[in-house]
């Protein structure tokens, strides 16, 4: 019997938060992030976000949707959207904790906290979207 992803659950959106935070974290404190967060232009962010979503809808596809036998039970679409949403939401929720749970927030501007959770976005979606995925079928 070939394996096919389950439905999902708010146990993957769990995962997805638990995997966003673990890499997040070790990405804010490494490389001075905090400080190229502040300085990056609006043109960063944009491509930034833009790869992100890129490489999660990739990731989504490749690990996951090639594997569901009834394409026309499950379109794409409905597919990528519930992982896709969780897995961004999941990922943007645990970088804000992380911020605020270490004051970052105290010595940032509201802009250098969103550049911040823009620039951790790409290690900590990624990361998501493959524990999310890349779970026991």
């Amino acid at each position: 019997m070939a394996r096919e992803p389950h439905h999902f659950t708010f146990g993957d959106f769990i995962r997805a938060l638990f995997g966003s935070f673990i890499i997040g974290l070790t990405f804010m404190f490494k490389g001075s992030m905090i400080e190229y967060a502040a300085k990056m232009k609006t043109t960063n962010i944009i491509l930034i976000i833009m790869l992100t979503c890129i490489i999660v809808t990739l990731e989504i596809y490749g690990l996951s949707y090639k594997y569901v036998h009834d394409k026309a039970e499950r379109p794409f679409y409905e597919f990528w959207a519930k992982r896709f949403f969780a897995i961004t939401i999941s990922s943007f929720i645990s970088l804000y904790i992380m911020i605020y749970l270490y004051g970052i927030n105290n010595y940032l501007t509201q802009a250098e906290i969103l550049n911040l959770a823009s620039g951790l976005f790409l290690p900590a979606a990624v990361a998501g979207a493959a524990v999310e995925i890349l779970k026991k079928w």
